[in-house]
């Protein structure tokens, strides 16, 4: 077990190294990102430029870096949304009960029954195409899977001797939901976030992958996936790091949290 958590808090530490560096890239790099230099493009990765150069002279490196920090927080902000969104659901749902529950319940099922990429798909070709546009569709449709997890870790614990006291003693439905049910359930919120942010990741790099992302020339890992799709076969590397910082990021994420977690989250969210 303790080998285990270890090897987790590494995972996790490497998360925060990445985050970091994304976060700060011009304390990594002197280049800008969408700087133009047709003299040197197409260098292999060397001692000026560690993962070479595009089409257009851009260092790789730099564009890797100045892309995560656009995937990494806007996956931050997806998951820290639709995550909000279903405690709030939850905790409100199962604990009314009755009739009120059953609807809500209903109206998430339904939801559920949409595909989340072609649901995302849908909702950002009606709305502006760009980055705002892509978390805003993938919050929406994010939520409800975890909605139904959270659901039904709050059904175990409304029963609980400290709740029924509260209630005794007078407490509100607002103060139960906000001191007790909440608090209680915080392990499984804080692990269904981990995990929303890394499919949050790879959502996004696959709806940039096909266009409905950032917009060039703006950096990110998905679009730059695409943008290297005619140089596969000449120039690899174009398309081999921000697929590693993809991959990376990720399997950072999903092993440090369940290396961490006492047991697996089961249910029926996408992610």
């Amino acid at each position: 077990m303790r080998v285990r958590r270890a090897t987790g808090l590494m995972f996790l530490l490497l998360l925060g190294v990445i985050l970091l560096a994304c976060s700060f890239p011009s304390l990594l790099t002197s280049y800008e990102p969408n700087a133009i230099n047709f003299p040197d493009k197409f260098q292999q990765p060397g001692s000026l430029h560690w993962m070479g150069t595009d089409d257009f002279g851009r260092d790789v490196f730099t564009r890797v870096l100045y892309g995560g920090r656009v995937t990494i927080w806007s996956a931050l902000i997806i998951a820290a949304g639709s995550t909000l969104i279903a405690t709030l659901w939850a905790a409100v749902s199962s604990f009314s009960g009755g009739l009120f529950d059953e609807l809500m319940t209903r109206f998430v099922d339904i939801l559920l029954v949409f595909p989340t990429l072609l649901f995302a798909l849908l909702l950002v070709s009606v709305l502006e195409p760009g980055m705002p546009s892509l978390a805003l569709a993938l919050v929406l449709v994010r939520w409800p899977g975890y909605a139904r997890i959270l659901r039904g870790q709050i059904y175990t614990i409304l029963d609980a001797e400290y709740l029924v006291a509260a209630e005794a003693l007078g407490a509100t439905p607002l103060h139960t939901i906000r001191r007790h049910i909440i608090p209680n359930s915080m392990f499984l919120i804080l692990t269904l976030f981990g995990l929303n942010f890394g499919s949050s990741i790879l959502s996004i790099s696959t709806l940039s992958f096909l266009g409905f992302g950032v917009q060039l020339p703006q950096a990110e890992w998905g679009a730059m996936i695409q943008a290297a799709r005619p140089f596969l076969q000449t120039h690899p590397y174009l398309m081999l790091f921000p697929g590693l910082a993809v991959m990376v990021t990720i399997l950072t994420v999903n092993l440090g949290i369940r290396l961490l977690e006492p047991s697996n989250v089961e249910g029926n969210a996408h992610i």
